[in-house]
């Protein structure tokens, strides 16, 4: 059975470290491009900018949700393995790691994104209010995927598998 958990392991891994580089090339290499292009394209107004970046956090959103529903049969599977007394590699810190990470996608997903992309939002007094909320987030997320990410692979590497039965 440990063996076999450590293949899925490897698989729930990519699909971590998919995610943590979906957030950063979206935050960190996208968005400040994207809301200052009226530098390079005068006619690009930060309404435009607004419509590109939410048409790319919209397909960002498709595949948090399914990283949602991936760690959410992954870490349940483990947990309960776990209880069952299979021979796994588990730690309690993993499954609050996922649920942390479980609610920060469906926040963002469902609660920060589509606020910010309605744009009779964009006049309202709390719209700079919800969108500093929603970068805090996306940070919070980033935070906890990576921190399940290396947790688990370093765990991965350094703990022996045991022996063949």
């Amino acid at each position: 059975m440990t063996r076999y958990m450590r293949i899925f392991d490897s698989f729930y891994l990519l699909l971590l470290g998919v995610g943590v580089g979906g957030i950063i090339a979206c935050g960190a290499f996208a968005a400040p491009i994207i809301f200052n292009i009226n530098k390079f394209i005068p006619t690009f107004s930060e309404i435009d900018s607004g419509l590109v970046m939410g048409k790319i956090f919209v397909r960002l959103n498709a595949y948090l949700m399914f990283l949602a529903i991936i760690m959410a049969l992954y870490e349940g599977f483990s947990f309960f393995a776990k209880i069952l007394k299979l021979d796994i590699l588990y730690s309690n810190f993993w499954l609050i790691l996922g649920v942390f990470n479980i609610v920060l996608i469906a926040l963002f997903v469902y609660y920060y994104t589509p606020f910010i992309l309605d744009t009779q939002n964009l006049l309202s007094d709390n719209f700079a209010s919800m969108h500093e909320q929603s970068v805090w987030v996306f940070k919070a997320l980033m935070f906890g995927l990576s921190v399940l990410l290396i947790w688990r692979a370093y765990l991965l590497h350094y703990v022996p598998q045991s022996p063949k039965k």
